[in-house]
């Protein structure tokens, strides 16, 4: 039986092997050529929209506007490729989403995959989007 304390399931998450810790990075599926499928595991390539946050709004888009600011948010999302996923923290760094450091260099600025949204899913890798087909219901 797996346990049920708070303790021991959040360590069963942090001491996971990689392949599983990679299957928790996941993001609700609004591709229109999926739509039975809810969710998918996020991939680089995939095109997303960010939800929630500082840039999950078009006034922020430049790092210049949104709570993170002091200033007031907007109404839809960031819509852009996913640049990178890391599996070990469980964050998804998706490309013009970024802050300058100190020496002037752009750095991505990590998201939770909870507040993205996977519009269009890359259709690169033929075994996924077989896996996906099937979830749909039936070869198309």
């Amino acid at each position: 039986m797996v346990s049920k304390s708070p303790n021991k399931q959040r360590k069963s998450v942090a001491n996971a092997p990689l392949h599983q810790q990679r299957k928790r990075i996941r993001a609700r599926c609004l591709d229109p050529n999926y739509e039975s499928v809810r969710n998918v595991t996020i991939r680089v390539g995939d095109e997303v929209e960010v939800h929630r946050g500082d840039f999950g709004h078009p006034n922020s888009q430049k790092g210049e506007k949104g709570k993170r600011h002091g200033e007031a948010r907007g109404k839809s999302g960031v819509r852009a490729t996913v640049a990178g996923v890391d599996t070990k923290s469980g964050h998804v760094f998706v490309e013009g989403i970024t802050h300058s450091k100190a020496d002037g260099k752009e750095e991505g600025i990590p998201l939770h995959p909870s507040n993205l949204v996977v519009v269009k899913v890359n259709d690169s890798d033929p075994i996924r989007l077989k896996s996906l087909q099937s979830r749909n219901g039936g070869a198309e």
